[in-house]
């Protein structure tokens, strides 16, 4: 199990964003949640398998729904608790 903190960039915030996230993340099977941050950005953190959480990522990117991804940075935790499911915050 991975814990992976995903910082997206773009026109992320009030185009459904994060509910297109929950999608991906319940077809991915990944755990963790989606929350606007006040700088327009959109963190996720996402608990999975490697491969799922890879396979999370591209999808993120490639389907946005109506938003646009500009940039994506990452950064790999040490999973501190584990989510039962994924939330939108």
């Amino acid at each position: 199990m991975q814990e992976i903190h995903i910082f997206v960039t773009g026109k992320v915030q009030g185009v459904g964003f994060r509910a297109s996230v929950l999608r991906h993340a319940h077809l991915h099977d990944i755990k963790g949640f989606v929350r606007n941050l006040p700088d327009g950005r959109v963190e996720i953190c996402a608990q999975g398998k490697g491969d799922q959480i890879n396979a999370f990522i591209h999808t993120v990117k490639l389907r946005p729904g109506l938003g646009q991804v500009d940039e994506i940075e990452t950064k790999l935790h040490p999973v501190r608790e584990s989510y039962p499911s994924f939330e939108i915050h």
